[in-house]
């Protein structure tokens, strides 16, 4: 079943696809690297990385659950004149 987006989101949303392939395939080739040489990436750098992922998530998730619309006062003013 294919996504489908708004007009405006259509670009942003493929050009997201594309960067997400092309930081899988780095991240895969990260992990192959370090296989072969036996050597743990540093963690300060995964811990960044990883960091930078949660705040990407974040925004999205952001994106996807947006607040309805509400016509009434957050907090009442407490002035007197809703009861007019």
């Amino acid at each position: 079943m294919p996504i489908t987006h708004s007009p405006r989101q259509q670009p942003v949303a493929e050009a997201l696809d594309k960067l997400l392939a092309d930081a899988e395939a780095t991240a895969r080739a990260i992990e192959d690297n370090a296989r072969e040489d036996g050597k743990a990436v540093d963690f300060l750098a995964v811990s960044n990385w990883r960091r930078r992922i949660y705040a990407i998530s974040a925004a999205l998730t952001n994106a996807s659950n947006l607040p309805i619309p509400s016509y009434l006062p957050t907090f009442p003013s407490f002035t007197g004149k809703e009861l007019l």
